[in-house]
């Protein structure tokens, strides 16, 4: 059989050249000219194409710094340092949005898409509309305002149906959202990132308009049918409040906001608080053009999230305007990251903003494709370790012990005593490949051990709660090595007793040194022990033993040698000491915000060179 010829496209890639349009563009036009001239390509026809072929690593290069400047440009570096004096915000928002792009890459993001997003498409914002109403219904404009700035919509709605009736009210809001609205780059952009499930509160049908392209099979549940099961090869829309199609679809009054999502308080057994249960506990939330303030939606999640405790949830989103000062920027952060979102922040006015966010984050989903393709490449070819997970997976659990590496064999402050503490909860929590061949009870026992001891300085009914959690396991394992356990029924032990007598267990037990549960039996004295010095500490947290950073760099050092083949940090391949060292600082200083794709492809490239 003959070989088929290696054509230019697989030779230079070019199906991947394709993908990098936006820069191609950007490459061709006015403010590419300097790096046309740079590069001796100015004035040939395809110019991105002769680069890209002629010199792949310049052209690599020039994508990077334009890709830099997207970020500057696009998550407001320059709006942000001028208005609030200096990067903080802007870094957060670089944090963010990689966490976003992440998401939206493996496919987790579900759009929360509210009337903002249809002011561009010849719609007005629910509050605008509910304005309109108010004149319609003759209604005092100095009353309806009053109503609306406080955010009593309900009551404007109630006012309407009780002065001129509820036809009167469903009629306008037929007259507003029942004509064909524009279709705008935004919504556009919204179909192409997102074919699996939308949510909307929104009586329009902008977003039917941009996916009624012949290549999606579209289907619209309502809210009140919010139980109906999705169709596997269809685009499910989700009309929390109805379709303006079909009135009796629509939640309008307060009487029907009430039986939609309970009267006084939330009921989450009825069928749109479920169905948004289910999406905020399994996906990422992406609120676009909604206001998030005190609607029926934001009741069920601030519900769920109380609900949960500190039980972890996958992280939702909003693009946001950001308000005037820092005082009422840090007020509004906090109320939107107590209800589980972190807003990415734009000049407040420029809604352009969130269609180029959109827009870098679909060309950033691209181009990190690429970059992952490449590396999952090399790291096949050269096999660095003998894994049997997958890469993805293996990685992320390395991420979570990058925070805890990067103070192997050095003091660890007593200022970052809770911190710590909460970095070894990450790390004997779940699943992770590093901890798989240790007894399950002593594992659940450590953790939780971390857990109630970087609650507060001062313990709690909590602490003593995850104490108990802890005493329970621990008394499971010494029963699976011989050791006499405790009785965990109907037996009430206070804080010191749940401290000492695991202590004296463990202090009895006789492990070899390469037993696997060795270095995790000894964590757990060295945890108990300063437990019990800690009690006497409310009021700061006490210094940390310096024997539990040497036992946990030792056993970090025998698990990283046993599962990688390698010694990290110190006596690593000269070249990659300080790219590692780096690299743990970074995880250290952010670990709530490690996995997200521009770190994960840092680590990769690291992993790929030892």
């Amino acid at each position: 059989m003959t070989k088929k010829a290696e054509s230019w496209c697989d030779r230079d890639e070019h199906h991947l050249f394709e993908l990098y349009e936006d820069f191609n563009e950007w490459l061709e036009g006015d403010e590419g000219l300097a790096v046309r001239e740079a590069n001796y390509i100015d004035g040939l026809s395809q110019p991105s194409k002769a680069f890209y072929a002629s010199d792949k690593e310049a052209y690599e290069q020039a994508l990077e710094r334009y890709r830099q400047e997207r970020y500057h440009e696009v998550l407001s570096k320059e709006y942000i340092a001028e208005h609030f004096s200096d990067e903080h915000w802007y870094e957060k928002n670089v944090s963010r949005f990689d966490q976003l792009v992440d998401r939206i890459a493996s496919g987790d993001v579900v759009p929360f898409i509210g009337a903002g997003l249809s002011v561009a498409g010849g719609f007005s914002t629910w509050e605008g509309h509910l304005r309109q109403q108010g004149r319609t219904a003759g209604i005092d404009a100095e009353h309806i305002e009053g109503l609306l700035s406080s955010g009593q919509y309900e009551t404007v709605i109630e006012e309407i149906e009780e002065s001129r009736g509820r036809e009167v009210f469903a009629q306008e809001i037929r007259d507003v959202f029942g004509k064909t609205g524009e279709l705008t780059q935004v919504t556009l952009l919204i179909s192409e990132l997102f074919t699996d499930t939308l949510l909307t509160t929104n009586y329009d049908k902008l977003i039917e308009q941009a996916y009624d392209t012949g290549a999606n099979n579209l289907q619209i549940i309502s809210g009140r049918n919010a139980t109906e099961e999705p169709k596997a090869d269809h685009v499910t829309v989700v009309k929390l409040h109805g379709d303006v199609d079909d009135q009796t679809t629509c939640i309008l009054s307060k009487n029907q906001y009430d039986e939609a999502y309970g009267n006084e308080h939330i009921n989450m057994h009825l069928p749109i608080p479920k169905l948004l249960e289910y999406y905020y506990k399994n996906s990422s939330l992406l609120f676009l053009g909604s206001s998030l303030n005190s609607d029926r939606t934001v009741q069920v999640f601030r519900t769920i999230k109380e609900s949960l405790g500190d039980v972890e949830i996958p992280p939702h989103f909003s693009i946001e305007a950001a308000p005037e000062t820092e005082k009422e920027l840090v007020e509004r952060n906090a109320y939107l990251v107590n209800l589980g979102i972190a807003p990415i922040w734009f000049e407040k006015g420029r809604y352009e903003y969130i269609e180029n966010i959109l827009r870098l984050a679909r060309n950033e989903v691209r181009y990190r494709g690429i970059g992952e393709s490449e590396v999952e490449e090399i790291v096949e070819t050269k096999k660095p370790c003998k894994l049997d997970i997958e890469l993805s997976e293996f990685l992320h659990d390395l991420i979570d012990l990058m925070p805890l590496m990067h103070w192997l064999h050095r003091h660890v402050p007593q200022k970052e005593t809770a911190k710590y503490l909460q970095s070894m909860q990450r790390v004997f929590y779940a699943d992770s490949f590093f901890i798989d061949n240790v007894d399950e009870n002593l594992r659940i026992g450590v953790e939780n051990l971390t857990r109630a001891l970087s609650n507060k300085p001062k313990f709690d009914g909590y602490t003593h709660e995850k104490l108990l959690v802890a005493f329970k396991s621990f008394q499971k394992y010494f029963q699976s090595i011989g050791i006499q356990p405790y009785p965990t029924d109907g037996t009430e032990w206070n804080i010191h007793e749940l401290f000492t007598i695991p202590y004296t267990q463990f202090d009895s037990s006789e492990l070899t040194a390469s037993n696997p549960n060795h270095h995790l039996s000894r964590l757990a004295m060295i945890l108990l022990e300063h437990g019990r010095n800690q009690k006497h500490s409310p009021k700061n947290y006490c210094e940390l033993p310096s024997s539990l950073n040497v036992e946990i760099s030792d056993y970090l050092t025998v698990i990283l040698k046993e599962k990688l083949g390698i010694e990290i940090p110190d006596r690593i391949q000269n070249g990659h000491i300080d790219e590692i060292r780096e690299l743990c600082k970074s995880a250290w200083d952010h670990q709530e915000e490690l996995h997200y794709v521009g770190f994960l492809q840092r680590v990769m490239r690291c992993f790929s060179k030892t």
